[in-house]
């Protein structure tokens, strides 16, 4: 078929194509144009990319966003939820670096065709003047949601309170750490020993708080500990009024672990949950009294990802 092609009039003209008074010769960039944009919607939509489970199962699906303890991927047009522990550690490297960049500076890896430059556009004499388009009403535009911080707490916390009464690993209070942090997709360990052996790191340092003459030092940084945090312990003592069930405590230890299960900081008092505490080898939660400690120190991390 044929372009429709008619002549110029200084009058509007009812029923026919909007560009039919313009020449042939005119009408292929315009094409061109739409030809495009058709290439690079479709190569979005279509691209889905190949993620993989802890289990070794592949599937293929868009990355949409990070929420909570899930990754939302969607696939024709569908959107489904997947949870963090359950993808490979490539696939959540893979989510967390989605997560940080913005959409246009991926495009380029999902398979978006490269189309070559296209002519010059001639300059158009307007012979004809298209009327206003007067809006009656604005529709308010609805904002896409904020792109969630990437956190690897909500996943270990979970695997703590889902093993609360049994014995990870060993039974050792490094086991559970290590148990919960594996289960995540974390690092198992943020680097070497320090400040002395025993002293483990179990990521990047957030907040260390000291027993000292003239009272706790650092009860700052409890604002930037989050639950799933891990908390190392050396050489503390803990004594003073029991506030749950009554009577006088006393608690030592020269090194120990624990996972962070809740911070109130203007009570002074966090909430763990460990294992090998005053003999007890299995997941349990205690609450601890931080205006009661008068000796060491407590070091919180933040979970990173493996370097591997």
């Amino acid at each position: 078929m044929g372009l429709n092609r008619g002549t110029a009039e200084s009058g509007s003209t009812t029923g026919q194509n909007a560009f039919s008074d313009l020449p042939g010769h005119l009408f292929r960039p315009l094409i061109a144009l739409v030809a495009v944009a058709c290439a690079l919607t479709a190569g979005q939509s279509a691209c889905a990319e190949g993620w993989t489970r802890r289990d070794g199962q592949l599937f293929e699906a868009n990355f949409v966003r990070l929420q909570g303890a899930t990754v939302v991927f969607s696939r024709n047009n569908l959107q489904f939820v997947v949870a963090i522990n359950s993808l490979s550690p490539a696939s959540l490297e893979k989510a967390r670096y989605e997560a940080a960049h913005p959409v246009g500076a991926i495009a380029a890896t999902r398979g978006v065709p490269i189309l070559p430059a296209l002519p010059a556009l001639p300059v158009i004499q307007v012979t004809r003047v298209v009327p206003f388009i007067r809006v009656e009403r604005a529709v308010p535009v609805t904002p896409l949601p904020a792109v969630a911080s990437f956190s690897y707490g909500p996943s270990v916390l979970t695997f703590c309170r889902d093993n609360l009464g049994k014995r990870i690993g060993t039974g050792q209070c490094a086991s559970l750490a290590s148990a919960a942090l594996r289960n995540s997709g974390a690092a198992t360990r943020g680097g070497p020993d320090w400040p002395a052996q025993g002293d483990y790191v179990w990521g990047d340092p957030v907040a260390c708080v000291q027993a000292s003459f003239g009272g706790l030092k650092g009860m700052k940084g409890l604002l930037e500990v989050e639950a799933g945090d891990i908390v190392q312990f050396h050489n503390t003592r803990f004594s003073g009024y029991n506030h749950i069930d009554g009577g006088v405590y006393s608690m030592e230890a020269d090194h120990h672990t624990a996972v962070v299960e809740s911070v109130d900081s203007s009570r002074k008092t966090i909430t763990v949950l460990h294992q090998n505490w005053n003999g007890k080898m299995i997941v349990r939660r205690q609450m601890l009294f931080l205006g009661g400690m008068t000796r060491g120190w407590l070091r919180f991390y933040h979970p990173v990802p493996t370097t591997g």
